[in-house]
């Protein structure tokens, strides 16, 4: 493909994103909504093509077509000596359009296209490199989200009954609208597709796609169309869902911080972090802070994209290794992509006046302002010090340890191809805070804490980063004594084995059993005895009798005249 297309359409879709933001800004500032509706069909069932544009569509769908055209523009370097650009272009192309439909469609049938599209073209994706690894990856991903596509097509055939697809038009007074299983199909399609516990295992998995795939799909977009699912059914979601949802948000926080501690891939340490913020985004969702959710599901969507992007700048620069130990000293030879890359790292840890911090301190303190106990706010607190110490992590792995790596690197900073599209997002993510706030919350929430509860994240942070960094002057021979610990963590809790490896065990060693003991075995040995062994019996005593034979004939013959004899006495 000519190079010049891969920025002819990164210009297009940048265009398209600043005429939706644009729309977007007109339909919140005046609180309408442009619903547009094609009817096919008549009778009881209405099937029909309809499109919403409300200030949330917009604004979420210009996110993604700001992420879609740096990440295109960034490909344009980045997959240059890949020759099948033109499969990957097509791809991203394709995946755009799928998360387009899924976002402006109201309609539960255009949703499963969409969802459907997102989850086949992720899978393509993923296996885009030819290895086992990316095989098995992109067999994990698909089979996982397979579960949440079944439980979309169960609440369609639950509002066949109702007899119409349309979510704004559901009767929500009408018995069937009172169902104990839909909101539990809803929360659990919206679960896999957003990797929630005991769903988690995929997202790591999937990082065997390119790095502009990573950035695009895995982190911001493709992800959390969970999220946008669950604000869009907000109305379905009842109090006994909503605390079952904050305990699986709040374990799968813990869960991804934990085990990004102990992880030395970079681009997993990236896909952990996006695990636990999506967990946060469900915990906000499960306090019926639909609204904050959305705000942290943008601001979150920007300086994550950001992240990979700069990941990927390091892994070119030190011969495509993803491993942080063979890093070090990677801010004197990458001076701007270590300046965007810090900076997206501490808007995902909270630092005051960046993009994460005004999304994620107001999740904080309004569950610290609401009444759900103790627990949850210490568990909150611990998953928001877990998210600094991963991060500080990172950065000393990266830029302030000792150079680890190849003596020889590639000056990727050189090429306007990637850093053009770095710098962008950066400086969009730092703008996209204050100005989505401003746009989404005119009015300022009222937010009353005790002085030292409204502290406590603060302090959390700075606590959390002085920890870490006397915790990375340890060696690793001295962390190498906890191996339990870390083999534990290192593999997710076990789930990857729990939902892939071990179901596959299973089935293996089950027809492993059926191969050697029943077709290979007593089933073989009884089913030729019968077929073979007992005819073959019988035929020959047959056999014999029909054989000339003179014996045979007179005892045949003595056989008939001794019958006659005793008829006739």
């Amino acid at each position: 493909m000519d190079k010049f297309l891969y920025q002819k359409i990164s210009f297009f879709l940048m265009n398209l994103m600043l005429f939706i933001w644009l729309l977007g800004v007109y339909l919140n500032l005046n609180e309408s909504v442009i619903f547009i509706e094609w009817v096919m069909g008549s009778g009881a069932i209405n099937f029909s093509a309809t499109i919403l544009f409300d200030y949330m569509s917009c604004f979420f769908l210009s996110v993604v077509l700001c992420i879609s055209s740096n990440v295109i523009w960034y490909s344009k370097s980045y997959m240059q000596s890949d020759l099948d650009a033109n499969r990957f272009i097509m791809l991203v192309l394709g995946f755009v359009i799928s998360m387009m439909l899924l976002i402006i469609s109201p309609n539960i049938l255009s949703i499963l296209l969409g969802w459907d599209g997102l989850g086949l073209i992720s899978y393509c994706l993923v296996i885009y490199y030819p290895s086992k690894k990316s095989s098995s990856a992109g067999m994990l991903t698909v089979l996982s989200n397979r579960i949440g596509d079944v439980c979309i097509l169960f609440s369609i055939g639950w509002f066949v009954m109702i007899g119409d697809f349309n979510i704004l038009v559901w009767n929500l007074d009408s018995s069937l609208m009172e169902s104990y299983w839909l909101p539990l199909l809803v929360m659990i399609a919206a679960m896999t597709k957003s990797a929630q516990i005991p769903f988690s295992s995929w997202l790591p998995a999937a990082m065997a796609a390119p790095t502009p795939v990573s950035a695009l799909v895995h982190s911001s977009t493709l992800v959390t169309a969970g999220v946008y699912l669950l604000i869009r059914f907000s109305f379905l979601l009842e109090p006994q869902w909503s605390s079952s949802l904050m305990f699986l948000s709040i374990m799968t926080m813990f869960m991804s911080g934990v085990v990004a501690i102990f992880e030395f891939d970079l681009k997993k340490v990236i896909a952990l972090s996006t695990l636990s913020q999506l967990g946060m985004m469900m915990f906000a969702i499960s306090l019926t802070l639909y609204k904050v959710a959305f705000f942290h599901l943008l601001s979150h969507a920007l300086f994550k994209a950001l992240l990979f992007l700069c990941a990927g700048v390091l892994i070119h620069g030190v011969a495509g290794s993803q491993d942080m130990r063979h890093f070090g000293s990677l801010a004197k030879s990458y001076p701007i992509i270590s300046v965007c890359l810090n900076l997206a790292n501490f808007s995902l840890c909270g630092v005051p006046f960046l993009a994460g911090f005004y999304s994620k301190d107001m999740i904080v303190e309004l569950a610290c302002q609401n009444s759900w106990g103790m627990f949850i706010v210490i568990m909150m607190f611990m998953c928001l010090s877990l998210t600094v110490l991963y991060s500080v992590r990172l950065v000393f792995y990266s830029f302030s340890n000792l150079k680890n790596g190849v003596p020889l690197q590639s000056l990727c900073e050189e090429d306007k191809s990637l850093i053009t599209p770095i710098v962008i997002l950066t400086l969009i993510s730092i703008l996209s805070g204050p100005s989505l706030m401003w746009l989404l919350f005119p009015f300022p929430s009222l937010i009353m804490l005790p002085f030292l509860l409204k502290l406590t994240a603060i302090m959390v942070i700075s606590f959390s980063i002085l920890v870490m960094i006397s915790l990375c002057q340890i060696s690793l021979t001295q962390l190498n004594e906890m191996n339990l610990l870390i083999y534990f963590s290192g593999s997710m809790w076990f789930l990857p084995w729990i939902s892939g490896q071990s179901m596959t065990y299973m089935f293996i060693s089950k027809t492993n059993y059926i191969l050697k003991i029943l077709d290979q075995g007593w089933l073989e040995y009884y089913t030729s005895f019968v077929s073979f062994n007992m005819p073959n019996k019988i035929i020959t005593p047959l056999i014999k009798i029909q054989h000339n034979s003179l014996k045979i004939h007179f005892m045949v013959f003595l056989m008939w005249m001794l019958l006659v004899i005793i008829f006739i006495l």
